[in-house]
C-alpha cells in the first residue's frame, strides 16, 4: 500500500487527473497510445492503484487504515 499518499480518495483523484492530462496528451499528439499506456500503468503503479479493478475498488468514504 502506498505510504506517502494514505488517503484512498486523494490517490483515485490524482489517476483521474493523470487519465484526463494522459486524453488531452493523446489528443494533442504529445504521446501515442502505446506511450500514453506505460505512463498510465506507471502513475497507477506509484498510486498503488495498478489497474482499473483496483481504482474500482478504492473506497472514498468512511474508516481507511494505511
Amino acid at each position: 500500500m502506498n505510504h506517502i499518499i494514505t488517503s484512498p480518495a486523494a490517490r483515485a483523484y490524482i489517476y483521474g487527473v493523470l487519465v484526463a492530462v494522459g486524453a488531452v496528451g493523446l489528443v494533442y499528439g504529445l504521446v501515442n497510445v502505446e506511450q500514453l499506456g506505460v505512463w498510465l500503468a506507471l502513475g497507477g503503479a506509484l498510486l498503488g492503484l495498478s489497474n482499473g479493478l483496483a481504482l474500482a475498488n478504492t473506497p472514498t468514504k468512511g474508516k481507511h487504515e494505511a
